[in-house]
Parts: structure tokens; C-alpha cells; sequence
């Protein structure tokens, strides 16, 4: 491993340096010379949520000014979920923000799903009138929280005010045509059994990023750095090397 090299992991949507916590100490376990940074986005663990509606390029924008500031001869970029999503715009423009990217589980693709964001609509005003009833009121946010899991949008349910409204506008951009123009070296990595960002998305990016290599974690799932360490370790050490 090059000296004077760090680690720079971008979270995904809800994460922070509290939830990459395990996988940043068990990578210090074993590759102790290598420096690991999480870079908290707006609206995740200490850092307060900007007063505008940002996007993904807002974002990306964030993330190159701290870049900016680092100060190592080897930058490797590590993107997860929403933080791919950022990665990728990111040095889909700035590519001298890193020597080489790493995307896991990232949501480059955004499919428009008309129908289902509907029936979420009908869903939402269903559970606004059905919580009005006197003896369920006492439940609400339990049972607020369940039907959002259930239809599949708990990270919308959680959030509020601006911070929603990021959200709503994060997952309607797709930032896949932005992948021809990614020239440093890419590992994609993904699990096999990833519900959120399946494994044909992961497919997809590496035949569209010039200079890229696919690593599939058996079994893996959204989350290889709390399911898959060890797994996720084996392959970090080897792009390291």
C-alpha cells in the first residue's frame, strides 16, 4: 500500500460515522497503516441539514470542498447507497478528487416508478384518515412506521421539513449517464442479494464505466459493512495492495 493513503467513505442515505463505526475499527484491525476517513453529509450524525433543498450536485460539491483539504498522496473514494449516487457525480466531473472509486450497493440508477409512487400517494392519505380514528391515535407513530416499511419507504417516514424534501429529490435523479465519463479505476462492489439496489444495477454500472471491475459478495446484502466485513475487507485489501 502507498504511503500517506486514506480511505474516504461517503455513507449512504441516513448513515454516519456512528453506523461505519464496527467496519472502520475492523478495517484498523487489520490494515492499520491506512487511514479512514467518514465524511458525514448534510442531514446525517453531527452534520445540520443546509436551509435549501440540495441535490445530488450540491452534494457532490460538499464532498470535493472537504476533499479539498485533505492532504494525502493517494485518495481512494468509497461510495455506498446514496453516497455512490454522490460518488459517482462527483468524479464523473471532478475525477482529480481521487486516484480510485469504489461503489457499493450505489443508486446510480433512479427508475422513475410512476405506479409505485402513486399508490405511495394513496397509501399516505389512506393512513392520514385511517390514524384520525380516536382509539388508534395513541399507536400512530407505530403504525405510521410499519405500513412505510411495509410499501417500502421507511428512509421518507423518517425524515421531515427540508430534509424530506432532499430525499424526494435525490431519488428521482439518475446519474447513470454520468458512468461513460468515469475514467479512474472503478471497483464495483455489491452483494448478490441486495433488495435495494439490485445486483443488475451493479452489472449495469461496470459495463458502462470504461476502467471497471465487478466484486460480488455472496450472500451479501445493501449493508457489506455489517453483514460482510470480513468479505468486504478481502476485496479493500486487495484494491489497496
Amino acid at each position: 500500500m502507498t504511503e500517506n493513503s486514506v480511505l474516504v467513505i461517503l455513507p449512504g442515505w441516513g448513515g454516519s460515522s456512528e453506523t461505519w463505526r464496527g467496519f472502520v475499527d475492523f478495517l484498523g484491525s487489520h490494515i492499520p497503516d491506512l487511514d479512514v476517513k467518514v465524511f458525514e453529509l448534510p442531514c446525517f450524525g453531527e452534520t445540520s441539514c443546509p436551509t435549501e433543498v440540495w441535490g445530488v450536485r450540491e452534494y457532490a460539491k460538499f464532498v470535493k470542498h472537504k476533499l479539498a483539504h485533505l492532504n494525502y498522496d493517494r485518495i481512494i473514494l468509497l461510495g455506498h447507497s446514496f453516497g455512490g449516487q454522490v460518488a459517482t457525480y462527483l468524479v464523473a466531473h471532478h475525477p482529480e478528487v481521487c486516484e480510485r472509486l469504489v461503489l457499493s450497493g450505489a443508486a446510480v440508477y433512479r427508475p422513475k416508478r410512476k405506479f409505485r409512487r402513486t399508490v405511495f400517494w394513496v397509501v399516505a392519505q389512506c393512513v392520514r384518515v385511517f390514524l384520525k380514528i380516536p382509539l388508534l391515535k395513541h399507536r400512530k407513530k407505530r403504525i405510521k412506521k410499519n405500513l412505510y416499511r411495509i410499501i417500502g419507504s421507511l428512509d421518507y417516514q423518517e425524515s421531515a421539513g427540508v430534509k424530506r424534501e432532499i430525499y424526494k429529490k435525490v431519488i428521482r435523479e439518475d446519474v447513470s449517464e454520468l458512468l461513460g465519463r468515469i475514467m479512474v479505476h472503478t471497483d464495483v462492489v455489491w452483494g448478490a442479494k441486495d433488495k435495494h439496489t439490485p445486483l443488475r444495477y451493479g452489472k449495469k454500472i461496470v459495463a458502462e464505466i470504461p476502467n471497471a471491475q465487478l466484486h460480488v459478495i455472496k450472500d451479501g446484502t445493501h449493508g457489506l459493512h455489517r453483514h460482510k466485513k470480513k468479505a468486504f475487507l478481502g476485496i479493500l485489501e486487495k484494491i489497496l495492495a
